[in-house]
């Protein structure tokens, strides 16, 4: 295996909610990381406002999104045969 397959590999297993989540991670400690730098934004309330919208409805609102719609952790692959090609049951392979 090359190097250039296994990072396909790799990036084949990236889903949009996890690239989701870790910018919204990413955007909660840019935000910390500014308010340690510049302390003086904690007075303005437009930046209060962002980093609050950012902050709990991005970071709290997405895990909890995630966690109360997500049906089942495992991707379930369904593929239809050509004699049934509109499946009425649901079968997990393990």
């Amino acid at each position: 295996m090359t190097f250039w397959q296994f990072l396909d590999r790799r990036i084949d297993k990236i889903r949009a909610r996890g690239i989701a989540g870790a910018g919204v991670f990413a955007l909660t400690i840019l935000i910390l990381i500014m308010l340690w730098r510049v302390p003086s934004l904690a007075e303005n309330d437009l930046f209060k406002t962002l980093a609050q919208a950012i902050v709990v409805q991005g970071l709290v609102g997405l895990a909890m999104a995630f966690w109360f719609t997500a049906k089942d952790r495992d991707e379930v692959e369904i593929t239809n045969p050509p004699d049934d090609p509109v499946p009425t049951t649901e079968t997990k392979e393990n």
